[in-house]
């Protein structure tokens, strides 16, 4: 089926689809034929079920051989290399997905592994007969338009754009069923499952955010270990991302994603606008070297320090206070002046 449009969403939400419906029937209108939609159900991820109201011709159920696929970064892996079979077999004009954590990445994989075109957390318009790509910029105030220049474009859309199908459809979409081989993720080990934080930075309450005051990307276990004992969400300023010490959704910036904090944790981060113009936060705390950083015009607690040095104290001390207000039996305090130094 060449020239369909392959949309895969990660839960109920209709929109994903509709939206796929009506990119379809606009480029029909300018190719004089129809453009069939596929809905692709990866089992494990989203029920089959859920997805029956959103206007698609097909509905393809997807399981990998064994097991089910995983939601979730460990099952990203997978979830690629069974996309690149059904791009490879079907050669669809555009693959659409959700603009989340999985979403990003799996569109800024699949884009590339199948020589595509990519566009992450962003929005699709027919423009001249073809599909054209954008985002909104400087906080909605700018737009920022793309044209694709290689086949197909591979989307993760953002769903607060999106809206739900007016009408219901006429029947259910034909629905079949896919078993493919995915392979094991080499070199991933699966030890347990654990809640984590939010994952998404624009909507976490706690962000610690890391800049190129960072020597290497492997320092990055300081921010890591400095969130973990926050329970917050690791982020980072651009210059990280564009050497690729951390996922582009990671990002903080006009070029990224906005954040708005209970707390949010700038370790060595120098200030600069374009990554401020997206910051909000109840309390900002600043760690950096130079007391001279723009970044210090903002915070409402700055400590003038190497992260190096600051960033594993803070952590001990955060998860010391923490283990002494979990304590149901605490010391008793000494008496007036007994044993102070």
């Amino acid at each position: 089926m060449t020239g369909h449009v392959l949309v895969v969403p990660e839960t109920a939400e209709t929109g994903l689809v509709a939206e796929a419906r009506r990119l379809a029937d606009r480029l029909a209108e300018t190719r004089d034929g129809d453009v069939a939609v596929v809905a692709v159900a990866m089992d494990g991820v989203v029920d089959a079920d859920d997805l029956t109201a959103g206007h698609a011709d097909e509905l393809c159920v997807l399981a990998p051989e064994d097991g089910a696929f995983e939601p979730g970064a460990a099952g990203v892996e997978a979830r690629v290399r069974a996309l690149e079979t059904l791009v490879d077999e079907g050669e669809p004009r555009a693959v659409l997905l959700p603009a989340t954590p999985d979403g990003d990445e799996i569109a800024a994989r699949l884009g590339d592994s199948v020589r595509g075109a990519a566009l992450v957390d962003g929005l699709l318009q027919i423009r001249d007969g073809d599909l054209a790509g954008g985002r909104p910029a400087y906080d909605g105030r700018a737009f920022e338009a793309y044209e694709f220049e290689r086949s197909p474009v591979v989307a993760s859309l953002a769903l607060d754009g999106l809206a739900a199908p007016e009408t219901a459809p006429d029947g259910e979409p034909e629905r079949t069923s896919r078993t493919l081989a995915v392979g094991d993720d080499a070199g991933v080990e699966r030890l347990d499952v654990v809640e984590i934080p939010e994952q998404d930075v624009s909507r976490a309450p706690t962000v610690v955010a890391g800049g190129m005051g960072l020597e290497v990307a492997a320092d990055f276990e300081l921010i890591e270990n400095l969130a973990d004992a926050l329970g917050g969400t690791v982020a980072a300023s651009r210059p990280p991302v564009d050497a690729g010490w951390l996922p582009y959704d990671r990002q903080v910036g006009v070029t990224g994603k906005p954040v708005d904090a209970d707390l949010y944790v700038a370790c060595a981060i120098s200030g600069d606008p374009y990554h401020m113009e997206a910051v909000e936060a109840d309390t900002l705390v600043a760690v950096n070297t130079d007391p001279e950083a723009r970044i210090f015009e903002f915070a409402d607690v700055g400590v003038v320090g190497d992260v190096y040095e600051y960033g594993p104290a803070l952590a001990a001390a955060i998860r010391d206070a923490s283990a002494e207000s979990d304590d149901p039996d605490p010391e008793p305090a000494a008496a007036a002046g007994e044993g102070q130094r």
